[in-house]
């Protein structure tokens, strides 16, 4: 684990996806009611036992979800984005995420996103050291990955720089996500945490707004 500001830790690992190796990213809140665990990856949930007890595991949008069940095993209150239910009924989910809230205690607020239903992703905002956690909303990758990785994302659009790929620009609902995405603009973040691709330590929120410059009626 590997602390990236006061409360917040992250663990990396190798994933493959199509064939292409594109990292993946685990985030650890120090909360109140203790640890939430977003977007877990495949590590033994004693792994995290030094920082605190497990309390929340969260299962961000329809596409992370496949480490989940040893962390829900090891107790974790299980939530997920909408959809994931459906998608793993081999998991016992508490709680589904379907509105702006705070169901982890005031120290973090979730806003799930309705405009790419292929992911349904649920989106962080750390509120004490302004961190937003993101799954796929972002991507961030570097000129130090793999070529093949670069080549691809560069012709999905998400590659250099922090970016969204093709998909989001095909696939999202485009007048909910101008919504969705000045919302997120609203929120008092600086840093972003993404699934894949590395942190931005800082100016996350202008970031975001040039991520989805090509959302029509933005300038």
């Amino acid at each position: 684990m590997r602390a990236i500001a006061e409360g917040i830790h992250v663990h990396e690992t190798p994933q493959r996806f199509l064939g292409l190796e594109v990292g993946a990213r685990m985030t650890v809140m120090q909360l109140h009611g203790g640890l939430l665990v977003h977007s877990p990856v495949a590590l033994p949930p004693s792994a995290v036992a030094d920082l605190g007890p497990l309390r929340w595991v969260l299962a961000p949008n329809k596409l992370h979800h496949l480490h989940a069940g040893p962390w829900i095993d090891a107790g974790a209150e299980a939530c997920c984005g909408r959809g994931l239910p459906e998608k793993r009924p081999d998991l016992s989910f508490d709680r589904v995420i379907e509105e702006e809230g705070e169901p982890f205690g005031d120290q973090v607020l979730a806003v799930p996103m309705r405009c790419f239903p292929f992911a349904n992703e649920v989106v962080l905002l750390h509120r004490p050291s302004r961190t937003l956690v993101v799954t796929d909303l972002l991507f961030h990758l570097q000129p130090t990955d793999p070529w093949l990785t670069r080549l691809a994302f560069r012709c999905l659009c998400a590659y250099p720089g922090c970016r969204t790929s093709l998909l989001e620009r095909v696939a999202m609902q485009r007048d909910v996500a101008r919504r969705e995405i000045d919302r997120l603009l609203d929120l008092d973040s600086d840093r972003v945490v993404m699934a894949h691709g590395a942190v931005l330590e800082t100016g996350g929120k202008r970031a975001l707004a040039e991520a989805f410059a090509w959302l029509s009626g933005r300038p």
